[in-house]
């Protein structure tokens, strides 16, 4: 009889310690809600365990006329996280990503207000250049907590400080984002 791990991938987690590898994540942020989004494909899985967390390029279709829209976010103040969560034997991945975004403005506020309930998919560039995507078309990932501040003292950061969670794993997505709407 088969079992279900024979046709899982087995293979070495090599890291040389000459390799520089930056932490945290770009300054730009890209969002688009689930309902914008005509078709996203699942990573096609293989023998390898990059197959398993990356989409290819072109694999998300956005519907036409809609776009992928951008947040500056605070540089230093984000980080993205995929974390298991579940009992032991029926483990689950989630995605957390933290960041802030700069000012305490009527449009961030204006954002969360609108956001604050909306599944959407969101793309981010860690400090090494990967695209990360958080969410996707069947599980969007939401917001969790939003903390605004004005902040205290002149060295304060003033802004709101925004946790998205998505019950889906961290991709990696091998194309580009472009704001510019669908054909």
């Amino acid at each position: 009889m088969a079992s279900c791990f024979d046709s899982i991938p087995h293979e070495n987690l090599e890291h040389c310690p000459n390799d520089e590898i930056n932490s945290g994540i770009a300054t730009k942020l890209y969002y688009v809600p689930v309902d914008f989004i005509k078709s996203m494909a699942k990573p096609t899985i293989s023998t390898t365990y990059a197959s398993r967390v990356t989409i290819a390029a072109g694999g998300i279709v956005l519907n036409s006329g809609k776009a992928w829209k951008s947040i500056d976010i605070q540089m230093d103040e984000g980080e993205l996280k995929p974390t298991l969560t579940g009992n032991v034997g029926n483990k689950k991945t989630k995605t957390e990503l933290e960041f802030l975004i700069p000012g305490l403005r009527t449009e961030v506020l204006g954002w969360i207000d609108a956001y604050k309930n909306a599944p959407c998919v969101f793309a981010v560039k860690d400090a090494n250049g990967k695209l990360f995507v958080i969410g996707n078309k069947d599980l969007g990932a939401r917001i969790d907590s939003a903390e605004g501040t004005t902040g205290k003292k002149i060295d304060d950061n003033s802004g709101v400080t925004v946790k998205l969670v998505a019950n889906a794993k961290t991709c990696v997505y091998e194309g580009e984002i472009t704001l510019e709407p669908a054909a």
